[in-house]
Order: structure tokens, then sequence, then C-alpha cells
């Protein structure tokens, strides 16, 4: 494991402003004016979480998290064509 803090990494603080723009972004999840704008913020989200999770796992060369990033990414691109069919049945 690195022995490296976290904040002197550059990688790092990409994280902490990927962070920063989903807690910013989770304002349109929770209070979006329409569902397709509540569907295209959880996508976003998790599309954040994804390179979070890969930038993390480099950093504490812990390759596991590469792993759970590659199956998140996949049930978010399920999820998204799941959510665009209903939403399709139901306009």
């Amino acid at each position: 494991m690195v022995e490296e803090d976290l904040l002197v990494n550059p990688f790092g603080w990409g994280v902490l402003i990927l962070i920063a723009t989903s807690l910013i972004l989770s304002y349109r999840v929770l209070f979006g004016p329409t569902l397709a704008d509540r569907i295209v913020g959880i996508n976003t989200v998790t599309t954040k979480l994804v390179v979070i999770l890969a930038i993390f796992g480099f950093i504490m060369e812990e390759y596991f998290f590469l792993d759970l990033a590659i199956v998140l990414l996949m049930v978010n691109a399920v999820g998204g064509l799941i959510l665009a069919k209903y939403m399709e049945g139901a306009g």
C-alpha cells in the first residue's frame, strides 16, 4: 500500500474535485424539475463514481477497485437503457 498523503498526489485532488461536483449535482437528482433531469443526474453521478473508483484504485494500488468500477459502469449502462425504455412507454 502506498504511504503517501492523498492530497500530495494530483490524482487525489482530482478525486476531491469529482466528489465536490457530484455533491453539487445531487441537487439536480433530488430536486430536478423532470424525471429525465433526475435520470441524467443519476447517470452522471454514477459515471463520476466510476472514475473516482478507478483513480482511487490506481493511487492505493488496490486493483480490485477497477473491477468494481467496471461492474458499476455496466450496471449504469443497463440501468440507463431500462429507464429510457420506461420513459418511452410513459411519454
